[in-house]
C-alpha cells in the first residue's frame, strides 16, 4: 500500500479538480461561499501540517528512519492533519463547482485516507512507544470532527 496509495491518492486529487472542469461545471456564489472557506481552511492546515513536520514529512505511510514522533504545531489537534487538510481542499472543490461526482471521488479519498493513516499508525505504533497515549488524546484528522 506504500507507493501505490500515495499514486491512488495523486490519481484521486487530480481528478476531484478535473472532473468538475470537464463537466462543464463553474462556481456559483453559492457553491463559492461554501467551498473557498473550506479551501483555504485545508490549504492552510496542510501548509501548517508539512511545516511542522518539518524533516519528518513523507508521502508514505512510514516513519522515516530519523524520524522523530510530532506532537507540536498542526499534530497538537489532530493525528493526520495533511489528510484532513487534503479533505477539506477536496470538499471545498467540490461544493464550489457543485460536483457530485467529485465529491464521490472526495469520499474515496477519506476512505483511502482511512485505510493509509491505520497502516501508519501501526508502523508509528511499532517505533514510538508514546503514540499509543497520543492517540487517545488527540483525534484523527480534524480536530472536533473525526
Amino acid at each position: 500500500m506504500g507507493e501505490g496509495s500515495v499514486a491512488v491518492q495523486a490519481l484521486l486529487l487530480l481528478a476531484i479538480v478535473l472532473l468538475p472542469v470537464l463537466e462543464g461545471r463553474h462556481s456559483s456564489k453559492a457553491g463559492r461561499a461554501v467551498g473557498l472557506p473550506l479551501r483555504l481552511t485545508g490549504t492552510g492546515l496542510t501548509v501548517w501540517a508539512a511545516r511542522s513536520l518539518g524533516r519528518n514529512l513523507t508521502p508514505l505511510p512510514e516513519p522515516l528512519p530519523h524520524a522523530t514522533l510530532v506532537e507540536a504545531g498542526a499534530y497538537r489537534f489532530a493525528r493526520h492533519p495533511i489528510y484532513g487538510g487534503l479533505l477539506l481542499m477536496a470538499l471545498g472543490w467540490s461544493a464550489d463547482r457543485s460536483s457530485r461526482r467529485a465529491l464521490l471521488l472526495t469520499g474515496a479519498l477519506g476512505a483511502l485516507f482511512e485505510a493509509k493513516a491505520q497502516r501508519e499508525e501501526r508502523r508509528i505504533s511499532a517505533r514510538f512507544p508514546a503514540y499509543g497515549a497520543y492517540q487517545k488524546r488527540v483525534q484523527k484528522f480534524l480536530p472536533g470532527v473525526y
